[in-house]
């Protein structure tokens, strides 16, 4: 993707990015920034943190708002006029969507619902970017995972991501909102606030010579550093066809003992610290992902990050923010 082409894209574009002071939606926001659009963020904080947007506080408009009140959002839409939205905006958590199902379901099928009915008619919205998850996959039974597998989520997290597709798709065809999908999967890096990469670091934190794993190690994951995900969004946004999902990874897996020993490398602990495995996960955990990008890479998209390389990053970061782990 030509640099010429992201400028006629996004340079003074009004954008609006939902979810916006969370892990993968600050990193968006400071991404389109430096691209040149005018930022609106929009969050209902019951997640994230402005603190996240910091270094971009001067050139974005914070709006404290949920999705789900339709009044605000549709206010909201009307006011900024976008050219491009990112709807992050969701529960990102599958135990957390096993717990409070209610929750779930109402901020990731009622806020979509909200916010794309309030771009009904926007006529200089020319892409609206819903962002989805692997998890709608379920446990898929052949690999890789394209996006034409079978969609049998195996967690209220996945329904209800699931739903929101099928809302988007439906706003698409009745109501011509360009919509676009992406199905992310297992982004981590700087600022995240949990999943496994951070698991495992805050526990070395703790005790250097013992990590605890959760299940067997043997889960299969395509782990995507949080930069590689924004390029795979912002690539949708441009060149992303309007009614299609994408599925949004590094394209390359490997198991979460793998990605342990990794970290332990990193980390300077290989040989010298134990793993213990529980056996046992949590309740919609899928057990295998293997993942194609080929659609997606049909538009442009590489991924540029290495797990070491990825790994490296998110190391750095969580030190300055934890403190150093004494080895």
């Amino acid at each position: 993707m030509s640099l010429s082409v992201v400028e006629e894209g996004f340079r003074n574009a009004p954008i609006i990015v939902t979810g916006a002071a969370g892990f993968i939606g600050s990193h968006l926001v400071e991404h389109l920034v430096a691209l040149g659009a005018q930022v609106t963020a929009v969050d209902n904080l019951q997640a994230g943190s402005w603190a996240n947007l910091q270094a971009v506080s001067e050139q974005v408009v914070f709006t404290e708002c949920d999705v789900r009140d339709a009044d605000a959002i549709g206010a909201l839409v009307e006011k900024v006029q976008p050219s491009y939205v990112f709807h992050l905006a969701a529960n990102a958590s599958v135990p957390g969507s096993v717990q409070d199902p209610v929750y779930d379901f109402e901020a990731n099928c009622v806020g979509t619902f909200r916010l794309l009915n309030a771009l009904r008619g926007q006529e200089a919205c020319r892409k609206v970017v819903v962002a989805s998850s692997g998890a709608v996959y379920g446990q898929p039974d052949a690999f890789p995972i394209t996006e034409e597998s079978p969609l049998h989520p195996i967690s209220p997290y996945g329904a209800s991501k699931l739903n929101t597709e099928i809302t988007a798709q439906m706003m698409y065809r009745v109501y011509q909102v360009p919509i676009v999908i992406a199905r992310l999967f297992n982004a981590y890096g700087p600022r995240m606030a949990r999943f496994v990469v951070l698991d495992f670091l805050k526990k070395l934190q703790r005790n250097p010579h013992h990590l605890e794993v959760l299940g067997t190690g043997k889960q299969i994951r395509d782990f995507t550093y949080v930069a590689d995900t924004v390029q795979g969004l912002i690539t949708l946004a441009l060149k992303g066809d309007c009614g299609v999902a994408y599925n949004i990874s590094s394209g390359k897996n490997c198991s979460v003992t793998e990605l342990a020993e990794a970290i332990l490398a990193a980390r300077g602990l290989s040989g010298k610290t134990h793993i213990e495995y529980t056996g046992t996960s949590w309740v919609g955990d899928a057990q295998r992902w293997e993942v194609s990008i080929e659609r997606l890479k049909a538009l442009g998209y590489r991924p540029r990050y290495s797990l070491e390389e990825g790994l490296r990053e998110t190391i750095a970061w969580f030190d300055a923010t934890y403190g150093p782990t004494a080895i």
